[in-house]
């Protein structure tokens, strides 16, 4: 649990939390001003009321991969496991409020057990060890492959005793900021254990590459191979987003960038010399990785000039720096490079800086392309993007492709070139792909 005084910081977030907690129609969840009364009659009553506070921290493309519903299906799931709880793991501590959910969090609200005055300190430690074993048993068994290791719960636990000094506003809040600071306290213990794998991985060189073909059907053939990097297996690294959206959070990132490349380069070796190799890199790595592309690839594999070399960044890494990384996009395309700009369909407020970049591919999302089957948003929305890339001069890849239904529903409306499951699963050498229809 963290200290009597929360920071300034707490307060502030917990200021706004109180101000922006409604009642959730999804959940059924109770609004904390139905319960307000209730908690000040605790704390006139009885001295003190316990506070749990339950963040889900999101890890890599969580949404990205299983759509945006899942998060809604994951608050949905906690709160149904909360309300599990209450009767059972809660019910020796009298639960004077359910619980309330702001944004991506929960907040449960304790009175003491009727044999006691107050909530010890021994047992509100122990019941929240008991409601992070709980929400854990529940992404790992309950929710989808996967989702585990891209959401991790957070439970913060305070006690608010009654300050006669103090409004019940001022002091709620005092408790809830208590409670905030002391989850964050914990995701910080939880994000530094991945920081410390990830920086392990880069010094011993355990950072694994996969690569997938780009598959052009109308030629039967393969363009090229698009690259990604995994951590260890005992680890959440072992997924090639997470292992990236670390790197990202820390201050790996370019180390993490300069190994997972050479990394790539070293497992492509049996790379065709009219094949191409998608290379992932931050857009502010750019000049460097360009440089040392140039002076080093065609050391570890002499297959892999410039123009063999495609380096794929995020279509919305555009919006940082922009000036300076269209500059550098030009720049580095001068060298011979050829640029890839991904995760394209996810956010069309990107499609003129896109423009502006002037790329040789672009990727459509895996979510836009899982959805060409069954909505039309989706195909409207690939249709818009063959015209788009037709006008830009870029070839349009779908990445994510699985079936073949998706396949036929994107010949149909103008893609040319494929990546996913359908023809190759990711793997540490270059998969060749069997075309069988």
């Amino acid at each position: 649990m963290s200290g009597d005084v929360p920071g300034d910081d707490a307060l502030r977030r917990a200021q706004t939390t109180m101000r922006s907690l409604v009642s959730d129609g999804g959940s059924a969840l109770p609004a904390l001003s139905v319960v307000a009364d209730a908690i000040r009659l605790e704390l006139e009553r009885r001295g003190s009321v316990a506070i749990l506070y339950i963040k889900l921290d999101r890890y890599g493309r969580l949404e990205h991969i299983f759509g945006w519903r899942i998060v809604r299906e994951i608050l949905d799931a906690v709160a149904a496991n909360l309300s599990g709880m209450v009767g059972s793991t809660l019910r020796r501590m009298d639960v004077v409020a359910d619980f309330t959910l702001t944004d991506d969090a929960f907040i449960v609200l304790l009175s003491p057990p009727r044999s006691a005055d107050v909530v010890s300190a021994d047992d509100l430690t122990l019941l929240t060890r008991r409601v992070y074993e709980r929400l854990q048993s529940l992404l790992l068994n309950d929710l989808a492959p996967g989702v585990y290791d891209r959401v991790h719960p957070s439970v913060g636990a305070a006690i608010l005793e009654g300050d006669d000094t103090l409004t019940f506003e001022q002091n709620l809040q005092r408790g809830v900021a208590r409670a905030m600071q002391a989850a964050d306290e914990q995701a910080a213990v939880y994000a530094a254990e991945l920081e410390k794998t990830l920086a392990h991985c880069i010094d011993e060189g355990e950072l694994e590459p996969l690569f997938e073909p780009i598959v052009d059907l109308e030629a039967r053939s393969a363009i090229g191979y698009r690259s990604s990097v995994r951590g260890p297996f005992y680890s959440p690294l072992r997924l090639p987003d997470v292992l990236l959206d670390v790197a990202r959070r820390s201050t790996l990132l370019p180390a993490y960038g300069v190994a997972a490349r050479a990394a790539t380069v070293e497992a492509a070796a049996g790379i065709g010399a009219d094949e191409l190799l998608f290379v992932w890199c931050a857009a502010t790595e750019l000049p460097n990785a360009a440089v040392v592309a140039l002076s080093e690839f065609y050391s570890l594999n002499r297959s892999l000039v410039p123009q063999h070399v495609v380096l794929e960044i995020d279509a919305d890494e555009l919006r940082t720096n922009t000036a300076s990384t269209l500059r550098t996009l030009a720049s580095v395309r001068e060298m011979g490079f050829q640029i890839c700009l991904s995760r394209l369909g996810a956010q069309l407020t990107t499609l003129e800086l896109v423009g502006e970049a002037a790329p040789d591919f672009m990727c459509l999302d895996p979510v836009l392309v899982g959805g060409v089957v069954t909505e039309l948003t989706p195909v409207e929305v690939v249709q818009l993007m063959v015209r788009f890339a037709g006008r830009v001069k870029a070839q349009l890849v779908a990445s994510g492709v699985h079936t073949g239904e998706q396949e036929e529903v994107l010949r149909r409306n103008g893609v040319e070139l494929f990546c996913g499951d359908l023809y190759a699963r990711p793997d540490t050498c270059l998969p060749r792909v069997t075309f069988t229809r």
